[in-house]
This record gives C-alpha cells, sequence and structure tokens, in this order.
C-alpha cells in the first residue's frame, strides 16, 4: 500500500510538478506532454496560482496533479481548473477524489466564490466524479472548423450591406462591456487572450453593439495557418443580433478569400445565435467536445 501525500505547488520542484503533470495525463485524450521548459511558460503565461495547485506523491514520487487559477469576474472570484491528471496505475483508486478535495478546501480558504472546470465529454468517469462533489454541467463546449475556401465571396452576408462600422482592437476593451459574458471557460476569457485580437461592431454613434475575440497562428514561413474564435458576443437587447454576429464573424475571420484553417475552441453551445450563422457559412463540429461544469463555492466557516 503506497504512502499518499498532497502538497501545494510552492512545496514541489519544478521537476516533480512537470513529472506528476506528464505521468497524470499520459493517454489522455489531448496530447499535453511537457518539458520542463514547457511547464515553466505554460505557468506563467496562463495565469495558474501556484498556492491553489496540487502535485500528489505516492511514496515520494509524483503521481498526480490539479492545477488552478482564479480571476475575478463580474465582482466575484472564480476559480478555474486548468488541468486535473492522475498517473496510469493510480487511477480508480481514489486518487482524484483526494486531489480534488484538496483543491476546493484551497478554494474555500481563498473565499472563492465560483468553481468551474472543462471535461472532455467522453469522459464519464471524470464527469460524474465532478457531480460527486458538487460540480453540475452548465453548457456544451464545441469545436467547430471549416478547412477549405468558402462556397461563396460572402460566407457571412455582405458586410457592406450592413449598417455598422468595424474597430479592431484588444481582447481585454471587451471586459468593460455590459454584455460581456461573465461565466466562459477560462481559456476564452480576455486574460487568457493576450496574444489574441478583436473586432467591435459600432453603430454609427460610435456605440459597441457586439465583438468577436479571436487568434491567428502562422507557420513557420510567417503565413497565416488558422484563425480560432474564442468569444463572440452582442447586446442582448438588440433585434438584429444576427447581423451583428455576421458582421462581427466576416471581420474576424478575415480576409475571406484565404484558405486556412478556420475554427472554434472551446465555444458554448448555448450560444444557437452565433452557431446558426457558422453552421450556415459552412463549419461543421470537428468531432471533440467539452462540457463546462461550475460550483458554487460555500463560505469558509
Amino acid at each position: 500500500m503506497s504512502t499518499i501525500s498532497i502538497k501545494r505547488f510552492p512545496e514541489c520542484t519544478l521537476s516533480e510538478i512537470t513529472e506528476a503533470w506528464n505521468r497524470g495525463f499520459e493517454g489522455y485524450f489531448f496530447p499535453v506532454n511537457m518539458t520542463v521548459e514547457n511547464m515553466i511558460q505554460r505557468l506563467g503565461t496562463e495565469g495558474y496560482a501556484a498556492s491553489l495547485s496540487v502535485v500528489a506523491f505516492a511514496d515520494g514520487a509524483p503521481v498526480g496533479v490539479v492545477a488552478s487559477g482564479v480571476r475575478t469576474i463580474g465582482g466575484k472570484k472564480v476559480a478555474w481548473n486548468g488541468g486535473t491528471g492522475v498517473a496510469t496505475e493510480y487511477r480508480r483508486q481514489g486518487l482524484g477524489k483526494s486531489l480534488m478535495e484538496a483543491t476546493l478546501a484551497l478554494y474555500r480558504e481563498a473565499e472563492v466564490e465560483l468553481a468551474t472546470l472543462e471535461a472532455v465529454s467522453q469522459n464519464d468517469k471524470a464527469i460524474s466524479l465532478y457531480r460527486q462533489l458538487g460540480y453540475e454541467v452548465v453548457d456544451k463546449l464545441l469545436f467547430w472548423q471549416h478547412n477549405e475556401a468558402f462556397a461563396s465571396a460572402h460566407p457571412f452576408g455582405d458586410p457592406a450591406s450592413l449598417p455598422y462600422r468595424i474597430r479592431r482592437g484588444i481582447p481585454q476593451e471587451s471586459a468593460s462591456l455590459s454584455f460581456s459574458p461573465a461565466s466562459i471557460p477560462w481559456q476564452n476569457q480576455w486574460q487568457s487572450l493576450r496574444d489574441g485580437e478583436a473586432v467591435f461592431v459600432e453603430d454609427a454613434l460610435g456605440e459597441t453593439l457586439g465583438y468577436a475575440l479571436y487568434k491567428r497562428t502562422f507557420d513557420e514561413e510567417g503565413k497565416l495557418a488558422a484563425i480560432t474564435l474564442r468569444q463572440c458576443a452582442y447586446h442582448p437587447d438588440r433585434a438584429d443580433a444576427e447581423d451583428i454576429v455576421r458582421f462581427a464573424l466576416a471581420h474576424a475571420y478575415g480576409p475571406l478569400d484565404y484558405t486556412c484553417r478556420r475554427g472554434t475552441f472551446n465555444f458554448p453551445a448555448s450560444q444557437e445565435t452565433v452557431l446558426r450563422v457558422l453552421e450556415e457559412a459552412g463549419f461543421a463540429p470537428s468531432g471533440n467536445e467539452q462540457v463546462f461544469m461550475t460550483r458554487q463555492m460555500e463560505r469558509k466557516g
């Protein structure tokens, strides 16, 4: 019988954290193998909170990890789980539950109000565990794609026919808008899109009606390889919401006569208007899907 202990990240070396991560995600649905250098970069750029992240040890060897972060969103302290993994030989032995219970205890200490995570839709065991711990599925997260040339010159409708103007900016600007979503997957929040881009749809008076946040990636020769939509939102009182979405997407995914991979990442299935516009433009599910889960945290004491 192994002796199990759980430590916070500051009590561990980078090598131990990296080993725990790699062993924990071995054979996972998406490849996530890391080097120590990769781990240093990930911890820094993604905004993980070391005080809320834990490693499990069995007889002194790293065998599991939960890496978390915390942000204030809409006036609430929201924690996000950016990765839960248990080494293959320790799965189905209760270690995952122990790691999550330790994590939730740290959330309470930090006075977190809402806990969030994403899980692969096919990972029934993980979803069942999270439900046991008080999480609920609140949305599905979709990965849609369009990899070919568009069938028409205006797959989102002719922007020139719409009474809007576009303003290019940065993702951070979306946070001040009243209709910016308060509960979305952490990797789609503006804090995680510091190398992302934004387009804002405005009326003739300069009022912002909607926006799209996205990331562009380039190949080794500097050519545009992919455009991935992370957020698309609009003022909820607008009767012309679909036109606002069409206008935003036409600019976010442009230039439309250029062939590259276009898609969505962890995009909420509840955003039916956006998905309808994407489907009409020829986007289709890629086969990957996650669930978005949240847990209301009780007050400490």
